[in-house]
């Protein structure tokens, strides 16, 4: 959940930056080309079309060192072509060299008619270099607001519901019932660097508070600490080990606590974007309470498997998380396996708002899930074992205000469908409030 939550909340710097580099072909399809121009740009070495061509060829095959001999030799004959020197400082920040790449960016603004494409490129380029050189970052997102809910305490759509095998009319204090709250949340990352390969020391924090305006007993908050080492396997691919933490209270009550651990992995799928998977495990310590009088028997051991893309394709943005769920709990009718995917589709655009440009994300979701229950539930029916659908569908609106100050507006549409009537719900709800980022 909280890588999920992260990245929707979180900007991470270096992906557009890196954008801009040549997208590599199969050597295969460039090879001919690639010996022609070498063998050219050696019998006419102040041709800087042909230079130019055979960088171009080399950095579609990845040989960036043979690139960088081209353009240097480029600017050799013409100091004066700052998209030659833009280039060259894109290629060394591919090999790390950061100092070197720097100084060509550097050099390729300094001339009052630089293309404004070229300066927007080299000044995304210097930030992620700053951001990569710095003994530590940090990111924080604060959201807080008012939503607004047609079904807050999660109740059946229907009072006619399964008690004991038989049907039973459900008192209408348990029905669903609409609600307001007043929330605010906060997703936090520090890393603590140890080496330019990408090693660091990790921690994240994410925290929520819900306060209901009726439904008392749907008090929320929750608290989870990640803490753990990132091993870098160069500059697009790592792995990390973690802790976990976790508290939960409910209808003001202690609700439950978790320990347990985790293994992460992500890599950078040349220009497409972000793959990372993941594996955490929690043993969940459930509380009884005056609202939640069995929630003991949900104690048990939680595991949660899922893949997280952020990908780019030309004009279209999405991102995507599929996910395993396993939970083994002390009375079988509360353990199941589920399996869930989710999609948004980040749409990213510029207005001019209080007199300067502002960035605005609308983004379209969609997910669904499927929960297998592995014994009946006697109370409610001692032969029929659960099975939900549960269908999600909403959008969130970003708007960029002054600074790293904005407004969030979310919309989400949520039904269950279930072999049992207790637990078949809908609920539409939307919330409205400020954000900040820094």
């Amino acid at each position: 959940m909280l890588g999920l939550l992260a990245a929707m909340g979180v900007a991470a710097s270096g992906a557009s930056a890196q954008q801009s580099a040549v997208k590599p072909v199969p050597a295969s399809a460039v090879q001919p080309d690639y010996d022609a121009l070498f063998a050219q740009m050696y019998q006419r070495p102040s041709d800087l079309d042909v230079s130019f061509k055979f960088a171009h060829e080399a950095v579609a095959r990845g040989d960036y060192e043979a690139a960088i001999g081209a353009l240097e030799r480029m600017l050799f004959f013409n100091p004066d072509l700052p998209r030659v020197k833009l280039e060259l400082g894109v290629l060394y920040f591919k090999l790390a060299s950061y100092e070197i790449a720097r100084g060509y960016l550097l050099d390729a603004i300094k001339g009052s008619n630089v293309p404004a494409d070229i300066r927007a490129q080299v000044m995304a380029y210097l930030s992620e270099i700053d951001r990569r050189l710095a003994p530590y970052e940090y990111s924080v997102f604060m959201h807080s607001g008012m939503r607004y809910q047609t079904n807050a305490n999660i109740g059946p759509n229907d009072l006619q519901v399964r008690a004991l095998g038989q049907d039973a009319i459900l008192d209408p204090r348990f029905g669903k019932k609409p609600d307001w709250n007043a929330f605010q949340s906060v997703a936090a990352a520090y890393a603590y660097k140890l080496n330019l390969r990408g090693d660091a020391i990790e921690t994240t924090f994410l925290g929520l508070n819900s306060r209901q305006m009726t439904q008392r007993q749907f008090n929320l908050g929750f608290i989870e600490v990640t803490a753990g080492h990132r091993v870098g396997l160069g500059q697009d691919s790592s792995f990390k080990y973690y802790a976990i933490g976790d508290k939960v209270w409910l209808g003001d009550y202690s609700y439950f606590n978790a320990l347990g651990g985790g293994l992460s992995a992500r890599t950078q799928i040349g220009g497409l974007g972000l793959v990372e998977g993941y594996v955490e495990t929690r043993h969940r310590r459930f509380s009884d309470s005056n609202y939640f009088p069995t929630a003991s028997d949900q104690s048990g051991d939680l595991l949660t498997a899922a893949i997280l893309t952020d990908f780019r394709w030309g004009g279209v943005h999405w991102t995507t998380r599929a996910g395993f769920d396993s939970n083994k709990a002390v009375a079988d009718y509360n353990s199941y396996k589920r399996y869930s995917i989710d999609v948004a589709l980040p749409i990213e655009f510029v207005l001019p708002v209080f007199g300067a440009p502002r960035a605005f994300v609308f983004a379209p979701t969609a997910g669904f899930s499927q929960a297998s229950y592995d014994a009946p539930n006697f109370i409610v029916d001692p032969v029929i074992v659960r099975r939900d659908q549960e269908y999600r569908y909403g959008a969130i609106f970003d708007a960029q205000l002054v600074d790293n100050i904005g407004l969030r507006t979310q919309v989400t549409y949520t039904k269950i469908d279930s072999n049992l009537p207790n637990y078949r719900t809908d609920n539409l709800s939307a919330s409205v409030g400020p954000t900040l980022r820094f």
